[in-house]
């Protein structure tokens, strides 16, 4: 084969998408029968030497972009002459005709003893060598140089050697985090890569080369990974394909392609990406944990604590016979922090296959399973019955949306491991937590709120999962002989586990309508308390862009005043004024000693009811002074604008004093759309007088030490179009490549809907949609051209997904419902567009 044919064998490889034929097995057979032809044509000049491959290359494993690992070993220079010379020559005819088609080569050149010394104080070299396989040379050589290798270092160093594997291991996962769970795993490196894979051969090796045989894996443990194997390297292959390049880290932009090539189509109303996902999922779930099996044994091995095949960890392995000893062996797990031994863990699997899905053996033992779910072990338990499998043949339901992994950005585990995260939450609560504690800590062990935890998601991945969950959560306790009150709860928690914080990011908290609505449907204060832990405990699980300060105060000002509405009865017209009036009060007390009493009472007299009920009073004690500030300025600017930098929350906090003009929020995020500034949240009001007092939360600019320098910036731009109309029209709304790439794939992920019911006095016009510089600045441009007001808005940013709510009149009145279907297919292709 020539240096041509090679390039061609690689770039129809780089090209091949699926094509099974050309994989890294077939393409290291290329390479080799270059790299051995070269070699043949070299060696009469060179003299005598053996050529090894090394790493992927030497497992046979060459993936698209992967390095070219060589070593050439030589006769010691007391031996054949100086060393150097070979060197020469051999990279003359061998490195630089792959360097110059292209290739990445990793080489060396040395002698063995030479190899032998660096592998000996290196043991990345040394686990190179353990892969090494032969590709020019005598087969006694390549022996003589394998049996130096074991008995010079490897069986001296191995319980060392292990160690260092061990630990290699648990630190390269913590660089990269269970990225089998993670949004954008990364194939190579992370929990379930293809290191995993390398981990388990180097120990097969540092055993076999010895003649040892240890048994690491069963035969069914062995077959699967081989399975598990072959799919992560299609994977792996197809992502270097798709990249152009070399790249492990499989993110979001990318997977809908990549799922795509692989044959994923949609099926049973899921989507072909999240069926990818899910299958990846379980792959490096399954990979990471014979991993772990592994090196566990191997640990023992060498620490003398463990004979070969014995196990590792509690072994109660006699006992498991009876499905309710299998629960007594977790819970004594969590009990004592010990871990299931390997050898109990298979005993266990393979008793629970043998129980038939038709017995009522769960039955049995769901009062003893509801006893740990309940208590504070359920943690440690419910984690190690999920890895051993015992959550999906206890519940069949659990099975079918374990490895479940939705296509977004912002949901970090499956929907298995996100149950169990979401009951870990709720355990770890308690009276101290700063939200809430000392209201909600009492009811964390609660049967209905722990079973509603883990079950809130049992039906994900249907149209209305929330709805769909409560009737599977009603079959499932029955089935398990809980009473029906008991098996109703659950299912109303289960079904209502997205009600508060919809209700919060989607609805005006200050209609009492929305309060009342709330309050009819909960019913009593427990089941408040309830839902109110269950959805911050799954939006903490969910993953951390599901949580933020923005949705703490929402969820916060929705539990009072549907609390206050639950114990005082719903409120009338006299109840709110007496309520304002008390508010009024309040402020009164906290008057600033630079502002007279005349001055104080004109300014309360200007704030609406909605302002006052849902803005606290320190805030609006600054509110005052700002705008006093504003109205004693002697120059002609148009507005006022102070900020405050949020470290906690990585976030900017803008407030803008201006008079009401039409456009200007469209303005505003005009400009800050300008300077890459995406609103995060915002609360608009106007007072009586026109003064509007307007906060937004924004992301931090890009390097935080230049804050003051972007809101400067950002203030200037404002300022032009505050006194150029024409100017608003000139700023060009710009989406990232790479967000385009991403949310072009799919225009569901868009929805605009206008309501007229939702408010007494205005037309209500929500927006969901991924959410990307310019958004907020396109529609409410837009509303403002087609001569839309704006009179409200409630701007949250959740999960990476805008939840924008806006309340919009047309000439004093709502939106007529004739013109609100075509408004919102306006609205919606209006968005979409960004994203193409």
């Amino acid at each position: 084969m020539t240096i041509e044919s090679l390039r061609q064998a690689r770039d129809a490889y780089r090209a091949g998408e699926s094509d099974p034929v050309h994989s890294p097995a077939w393409f290291s057979l290329q390479v080799d029968a270059w790299v051995r032809r070269a070699c043949e044509n070299i060696a009469p000049d060179v003299g005598p030497f053996f050529l090894l491959a090394l790493g992927g290359y030497g497992r046979g494993e060459l993936y698209p972009f992967s390095d070219i690992d060589l070593l050439f070993c030589l006769p010691e220079p007391s031996e054949k002459g100086a060393a150097s010379a070979d060197s020469e020559a051999l990279a003359s005819a061998l490195f630089l005709p792959l360097w110059d088609s292209g290739f990445d080569v990793g080489h060396g050149v040395r002698t063995v003893s030479e190899t032998i010394a660096l592998a000996g104080s290196d043991y990345e070299v040394l686990c190179s060598l353990l892969d090494a396989r032969l590709l020019y040379g005598t087969a006694e050589e390549f022996e003589r140089f394998r049996e130096r290798v074991q008995d010079a270092l490897v069986l001296p160093v191995r319980p060392a050697l292990v160690r260092w594997l061990a630990g290699r291991h648990e630190a390269r996962h913590l660089r990269f985090g269970d990225t089998s769970h993670l949004l954008s795993p990364n194939l190579k490196e992370g929990r379930g890569g293809q290191r995993d894979l390398q981990t388990m051969h180097w120990l097969e090796a540092v055993w076999r080369g010895n003649g040892d045989h240890p048994p690491f894996l069963s035969e069914s443990e062995s077959h699967a990974l081989v399975q598990d194997a072959a799919f992560l390297s299609r994977v792996r292959t197809t992502l270097h394909r798709l990249s152009r390049r070399k790249n492990d880290a499989l993110h979001l932009e990318i997977q809908p392609e990549l799922a795509s090539v692989l044959g994923y189509g949609p099926t049973n109303g899921r989507g072909g990406v999240e069926r990818f996902l899910s299958d990846l999922h379980r792959v490096m779930s399954e990979i990471s944990l014979l991993c772990r099996l592994c090196l566990g044994k191997a640990q023992s091995l060498c620490d003398g604590s463990a004979e070969a095949g014995a196990d590792v960890g509690l072994d109660f392995s006699v006992l498991v016979s009876d499905p309710a000893n299998i629960l007594e062996l977790f819970r004594h797990s969590a009990q004592t922090g010990v871990p299931i031994g390997w050898q109990t863990r298979r005993i266990i699997q393979d008793r629970l296959a043998e129980l038939s899905p038709e017995s009522d053996w769960p039955r049995g033992i769901a009062g003893r399973f509801g006893e740990i779910l309940c208590g504070p072990l359920a943690p440690h338990a419910l984690e190690q019955m999920l890895d051993v499998g015992f959550l999906r043949r206890f519940l069949p339901e659990f099975g079918d949306i374990e490895n479940l992994v939705q296509f977004d950005a912002y949901h970090r585990l499956p929907a298995g491991p996100h149950l169990v995260e979401t009951v870990r939450q709720l355990a770890y609560f308690d009276a101290a937590h700063e939200f809430l504690g000392d209201e909600l800590a009492a009811l964390v062990q609660e049967p209905c709120l722990r079973w509603a935890a883990f079950l809130h998601d049992i039906a994900k991945g249907e149209d209305d999962h929330s709805r769909k969950g409560a009737e599977v959560t009603r079959d499932i306790l029955a089935r398990l002989g809980f009473d029906a009150p008991f098996a109703e709860e659950c299912a109303f928690l289960v079904k209502n586990h997205l009600l508060l914080v919809h209700t919060a990011t989607r609805r005006d908290l200050g209609e009492e309508s929305v309060i009342h609505g709330l309050a009819a449907i909960l019913g009593d204060l427990r089941r408040l308390r309830l839902l109110t832990l269950l959805t911050w405990a799954d939006s903490m699980a969910t993953g951390p862009k599901a949580w933020n300060p923005w949705i703490e105060n929402l969820l916060r000002e929705t539990y009072f005043k549907t609390r206050r509405v639950l114990e005082y009865g719903f409120l009338s017209e006299d109840n709110r004024v007496h309520r304002l009036s008390r508010l009024r009060d309040s402020l009164r007390a906290q008057r600033p000693a630079h502002l007279s009493v005349s001055e104080f009472e004109h300014f309360l007299g200007l704030m609406p009811p909605r302002y006052l009920m849902q803005t606290s009073p320190r805030r609006i004690v600054e509110h005052i002074d700002h705008v006093r500030r504003f109205a004693q300025r002697q120059d002609s600017a148009p507005f006022d604008l102070a900020w405050e930098y949020k470290a906690n929350t990585k976030s900017l906090r803008l407030t803008l004093i201006s008079t009401d003009k039409p456009g200007l929020f469209a303005r505003v995020c005009s400009a800050l759309a300008r300077h890459g500034l995406s609103v995060l949240a915002a609360e608009l009001c106007v007072w009586d007088d026109r003064t509007v007092v307007d906060v937004f939360w924004v992301t931090e600019p890009l390097d935080p030490l230049y804050a003051d320098e972007t809101v400067r910036a950002c203030h200037s731009t404002l300022e032009r179009l505050f006194r150029d109309e024409a100017e608003l029209d000139r700023l060009p709304v710009q989406v990232t490549p790479r967000l385009k790439k991403v949310f072009a794939l799919d225009s569901e992920l868009v929805h605009v809907h206008l309501d007229n019911d939702a408010s007494d006095f205005h037309t209500v016009l929500s927006i969901q949609a991924p959410d990307v510089p310019g958004l907020l600045a396109t529609v409410s441009l837009s509303l403002y051209r087609l001569g839309i007001d704006l009179i409200f808005a409630k701007i949250a940013t959740q999960k990476d997904k805008a939840m924008d709510i806006l309340h919009i009149r047309e000439g004093g009145e709502k939106i007529p419902a004739a013109e609100c279907d075509a408004l919102a297919r306006s609205l919606r292709l209006l968005i979409c567009s960004l994203y193409a």
